[in-house]
């Protein structure tokens, strides 16, 4: 990893400089998950991958009764921090909810 800074995303955070796309908020509350959970991952989580070529990383976290979360965060436009999408990673496509799983060389 390298190219994007955990502790910068977080300090934009903590500076409530973070924007939610609005179909987060609402896929988060069918499974469940606060805007403040969301908050909690990407404040303590780390990165597991990185999309450089379009300015969006994906931090792997747990919250409330060890549920793992994924959240996509774009910072496309310095000093903000949009969260573009969250999950619950699919068991069928992610070995401990960190890594991809790959099938006849095809990334699942």
């Amino acid at each position: 990893m390298g190219a994007f800074d955990i502790e910068e995303a977080r300090q934009i955070v903590r500076e409530g400089k973070h924007i939610f796309y609005k179909h987060v908020l609402t896929e988060a509350k069918k499974d469940g998950i606060r805007p403040d959970d969301v908050v909690y991952i990407i404040l303590t989580g780390k990165i597991i991958e990185e999309y450089p070529e379009r300015n969006r990383f994906l931090i792997y976290g747990t919250i409330f009764n060890n549920i793992s979360l994924h959240v996509v965060c774009d910072v496309s436009v310095p000093g903000i921090l949009f969260i573009v999408t969250i999950y619950i990673p699919d068991s069928s496509k992610w070995i401990s909810s960190q890594i991809r799983k790959v099938k006849n060389n095809e990334v699942l």
